[in-house]
């Protein structure tokens, strides 16, 4: 019998797994684990020139921390923060040559990660699990 406390311990077990799948992939391309900054240049490959709140909202990150991982990541030379020509008090991000180089590495690490992920899944079995991950985030956010 599947107890109510089994989906927490699945979802530690989930996230342990994936960083320790993952971490050392992005250790080994100067990137720091648990700032966010892969999910940033992914994020940035999709879309560059985009503002700080649309960023952070992509990345599901509040804005203030995002800045603070903003300006270690201009420090190392991926991003760069450029005037916002709609709105001054604003700025966008945009990578780097270096920064792009690195998101192309970055997205392709997810993307083997992704597909180690859904192994051994039908398309059915796929959107069951889907549905009911998308379910649980709900429940959570309707709690916050």
């Amino acid at each position: 019998m599947i107890e109510k406390s089994d989906l927490r311990e699945l979802v530690f077990r989930l996230e342990h797994a994936r960083k320790s799948l993952i971490g050392p992939k992005f250790r080994a391309l100067g990137l720091p684990l648990g700032q966010g900054q892969p999910r940033i240049l992914n994020s940035l490959l999709k879309k560059q020139h985009v503002t700080q709140k649309e960023l952070a909202d992509s990345c599901f990150m509040d804005t203030t921390t995002l800045s603070r991982v903003l300006d270690r990541m201009t420090e190392s030379g991926l991003v760069t923060r450029e005037t916002n020509p709609a709105c001054r008090r604003s700025w966008l991000v945009c990578l780097t040559p270096e920064g792009l180089e690195t998101a192309k590495k970055v997205h392709q690490i997810f993307s083997d990660a992704d597909a180690l992920f859904c192994q051994n899944f039908s398309d059915k079995e796929l959107a069951v699990l889907c549905q009911g991950l998308i379910q649980v985030c709900e429940n959570l956010e309707a709690g916050l």
